[in-house]
């Protein structure tokens, strides 16, 4: 059965309703995990099986998932249109994402276990574990993003971008008559720990960035884990907006370019280095942003102490010291 349902977020929050929101189809039936009932839930882009029994809950997540959809297509536009929906799997209990982790990963489930608070995407499949709808829907926008990447445009993108674009979704405005926008600017846990991370000069290279993979970082210190996330996000967002622009058009030429067949071949063909050890993360930098790594990082921690901080740039600063402006 077909119904039209509006997000239920109102309701959670304990506010009321007062601006119409958009209205997404969505078809509900009955489904099962083992002996536990549940429910499944198919939009226009998703199949969402879920454990979960709050009726409001459940409403929010076909309007939640579609307008996060919209969002991607923004950010990346699509070049494939793949066959079927694609799965969400939405646990109520830790032992549950845990019991399907394990029989969905297989050898690899150790890696995917240490992950918190239970959200991962594998094979073009999202896996979360429900905590509360403040951490989960962001949590839900994230690791949609890798999915989405996956299906629709190369599943292939080097960790620092697909993360990096995957932690600008989780930024969302909320209000009592649900979600009212999208804004990669807003995530006070990223930037909190982006703040204590150059306080404490724990940064990490941006060589660094550019090679890590999620599967490695997993492993590390929760603080090490963090400040990679934030990094990644903060990185994307100097891209597109630091600096007045200037990296933006290459940018945007990378995104656009993103769906190329054999990705990594590509990156490594078309990147201006000739020989050594280079990984497709960098291949790519390089290829589309710059090959001046130095002079961009000044710029992308400049961009970053200016944010959290509110410190100026260094050549401004020295001007204003030198009793002139630039």
């Amino acid at each position: 059965m077909m119904l039209a349902v509006s997000l239920g977020i109102a309701q959670l929050a304990g506010c009321n309703a007062t601006e119409p929101q958009p209205r997404i189809e969505a078809q509900f039936s009955d489904w099962r995990f083992g002996q536990k009932p549940g429910r499944k839930i198919e939009t226009e882009h998703y199949e969402i099986y879920t454990t979960l029994t709050d009726e409001v809950l459940l409403a929010t997540f076909p309007e939640l998932m579609e307008r996060t959809f919209r969002y991607y297509q923004q950010q990346v536009p699509p070049k494939f249109q793949p066959e079927g929906r694609m799965p969400i799997y939405l646990f109520e209990s830790l032992n549950e994402w845990a019991y399907f982790t394990q029989r969905f990963t297989g050898p690899r489930a150790p890696i995917f276990l240490q992950i918190r608070n239970g959200g991962y995407s594998e094979r073009g499949v999202t896996v979360i574990q429900y905590v509360s709808h403040q951490t989960t829907f962001p949590l839900m926008a994230h690791e949609g993003l890798h999915q989405y990447l996956y299906h629709y445009v190369n599943p292939k993108v080097p960790a620092w971008l697909n993360e990096g674009l995957a932690v600008l979704c989780e930024g969302q405005r909320w209000t009592g008559a649900g979600l009212r926008s999208f804004d990669p600017a807003y995530n006070p846990s990223r930037q909190n720990v982006l703040a204590a991370a150059v306080l404490r000069n724990e940064l990490l290279p941006l060589a660094e960035l550019l090679e890590t993979n999620a599967g490695r970082i997993v492993g590390e210190t929760s603080r090490k884990v963090a400040t990679y996330y934030a990094q990644v996000w903060a990185l994307v967002r100097y891209l597109q907006e630091g600096d007045e622009g200037r990296y933006a058009p290459a940018y945007r030429e990378m995104c656009a370019k993103l769906s190329e067949a054999d990705f990594s071949t590509f990156a490594l063909r078309n990147s201006n280095l000739t020989s050594g050890r280079v990984n497709a993360g960098e291949a790519l930098f390089r290829k589309f942003i710059t090959d001046d790594i130095e002079t961009f990082e000044q710029g992308y921690r400049a961009f970053l102490r200016q944010g959290l901080l509110g410190q100026e740039p260094v050549s401004r600063a020295n001007a204003r010291k030198n009793g002139r402006e630039m």
